[in-house]
């Protein structure tokens, strides 16, 4: 049985379950890989980092995640290169969204309107969240977008959204904040914009997606000044959904009793969040701890099953996408 936990903090696993969760995708995508290559003669698995189409849609577009397995039938091809593209144009939306909310932003600091800041301000860390796993490939640009005062040294600045929101919860340098954040938030668009990751790479996002909200946002609000933490929890649960719905159709055809599982698991995690009520409104201390462990529980099910169902994807990666 777990122990108690203080309010507002629980911690129901240690930090090593989210690289179990990873461990296990890399155990059954090497297992997905060899029995592809062993199953398939015509198939063969080819890295996917350097690929760059130089003409059509996706000219100078990279691929960082997956693998570039080649094979399956025309159903599960089309579905594949439907994913992949459907998750591009995901991204492409939120970053769009983040940028948007952040123009917000400035317009309503230099009109002072502090209220509107506010919540132009949260949803623009909701965007961020939709996105924010995708930025560990650039930690520099990330720490301008989302940096903590407990990621740099006591003398030290910080900057991003939990910058502005200590200026506008607390005190602070606001308007050289906000066009710091406002100048950094076109650079994340820009970089996001040329990932073209496969089916098994965007059901892997939405396995960090899941595990980050059980490591980081429910046992230690990040919102540490307006105290609005479930923000980014709700937003990482949607975006973690959103990522999983566009693999969903390659996925019954590869797996479906699997997929139906996770289909399941998402529903019930959908009841859960929304019984939360209006996460720009819930105080982080209203939150009571039986509620985060439940949370977390239910979180780390899904990603658990959704990492089973990503290495089974591992075949149809992104071999066939039109260039």
């Amino acid at each position: 049985m777990t122990p108690p936990l203080p309010p507002n903090h629980p911690t129901p696993e240690p930090g090593p379950r989210r690289s179990g969760h990873r461990a296990l995708a890399a155990t059954l995508v090497t297992v997905a890989v060899v029995m592809a290559g062993c199953t398939s003669p015509g198939t063969s698995a080819r890295p996917v980092s350097t690929s760059v189409p130089t003409a059509g849609p996706d000219a100078g577009a990279t691929s960082r995640y997956g693998t570039g397995l080649s094979g399956g039938s025309r159903p599960t091809t089309l579905a594949a290169q439907a994913a992949t593209h459907a998750f591009a144009t995901q991204v492409d939306a939120s970053t769009s969204a983040f940028v948007a909310a952040v123009g917000a932003l400035q317009s309503d600091v230099a009109a002072g309107d502090t209220g509107a800041a506010r919540s132009d301000e949260l949803a623009a860390q909701a965007d961020y969240d939709s996105f924010r796993v995708l930025e560990t490939g650039n930690a520099i640009n990330a720490s301008t977008l989302d940096e903590l005062a407990s990621d740099v040294n006591p003398l030290e600045s910080f900057g991003g959204l939990h910058a502005v929101e200590r200026d506008l919860w607390a005190s602070g340098p606001l308007v050289a904040d906000v066009s710091a954040l406002e100048g950094q938030a076109p650079v994340a668009q820009y970089l996001l914009s040329r990932e073209r990751p496969g089916p098994e790479a965007v059901a892997v996002v939405a396995v960090d997606q899941l595990d980050w909200a059980v490591d980081v946002a429910l046992p230690h609000g990040q919102e540490q000044y307006s105290h609005l933490g479930l923000v980014d929890v709700v937003a990482t649960e949607q975006a973690a959904h959103r990522s999983f719905s566009v693999v969903d159709p390659l996925a019954h055809l590869v797996a479906p009793a699997l997929t139906a599982t996770v289909e399941g698991q998402f529903a019930a995690l959908d009841a859960q969040v929304a019984a939360l009520g209006p996460p720009a409104s819930v105080p982080d201390a209203t939150v009571a701890t039986a509620t985060r462990l439940a949370l977390s529980h239910q979180f780390d099910a899904t990603a658990s099953t959704l990492a089973r169902l990503a290495a089974l994807l591992t075949p149809y990666g992104t071999a066939g996408a039109p260039s």
